[in-house]
């Protein structure tokens, strides 16, 4: 496949995503009330975290405010989260690896599956002594596919297991996190990632992802049951 119909594919299938989104996910942003743009920095009290209705994260970039976003549907270890204003990213063990409608948000992940973080993550819920990859490299397209802009980054980096250290979650809850660190190189810049596992899930994350936006920091902010529960099954998002 070359590269223009590949990218045109991947386009549509981003405009299928948000076109399909019901009416349950749209009353879902509404509560939500917050974009990535135009507004000011959203941050919950304790207690309206926890009676906050939806599963969601927080999302957070160099350039921008935070906002919140609401899971909006789930399959196998990936997350679709959308804001209240129409931007959509999925993130697999809260790794950003596609988005629509925010731009120098990664388009795409190529080789998103071979990512060693899901082993480690795994690897420190279990218990095991299973080997898991410390390199990954890979590349992310960036840019806008109705405007036929898009770049490719080519991505390299280490990973490395880190100190387990003390983390209160939105919700007020004191965890035991253990961190994952990256390190790597994105074009001619380096970067150093960090990841925060709890029981099989990451509960934070910061990631460089491009010259436009900078590190983007995600944290879980009302956990989704599937993650609490190890479901990873196929389904909409809705917190149970």
């Amino acid at each position: 496949m070359t590269a223009m119909p590949r990218t045109l594919l991947l386009g549509a299938l981003a405009t299928l995503l948000l076109s399909g989104c019901s009416a349950r996910v749209q009353n879902m942003v509404n509560t939500a009330k917050t974009a990535f743009f135009g507004h000011q920095d959203v941050e919950l009290s304790v207690e309206r975290v926890n009676a906050y209705p939806y599963a969601a994260a927080y999302v957070k970039t160099d350039n921008f405010p935070q906002a919140i976003a609401v899971l909006d549907r789930f399959s196998g270890e990936q997350r679709v989260y959308r804001t209240g204003g129409d931007e959509a990213l999925t993130t697999r063990f809260g790794r950003v690896i596609s988005s629509a409608g925010i731009p120098g948000m990664p388009l795409h992940t190529f080789d998103w599956r071979q990512d060693p973080l899901a082993c480690h993550v795994q690897q420190q819920h279990r218990g095991t002594k299973q080997l898991c990859p410390r390199e990954w490299q890979r590349t992310v397209e960036i840019g806008n596919y109705g405007e036929n802009d898009v770049r490719q980054v080519s991505f390299d980096s280490t990973f490395t297991v880190g100190n387990t250290i003390d983390y209160v979650h939105p919700d007020g809850t004191p965890l035991q996190a253990v961190v994952i660190n990256e390190q790597g190189q994105a074009g001619n810049r380096a970067f150093r990632n960090e990841f925060y596992a709890v029981a099989g899930r990451i509960v934070y994350a910061k990631q460089w992802v491009s010259t436009e936006l900078g590190y983007v920091t995600w944290r879980e902010m009302k956990p989704f049951s599937g993650d609490l529960s190890g479901d990873r099954s196929d389904s909409n998002g809705e917190q149970q």
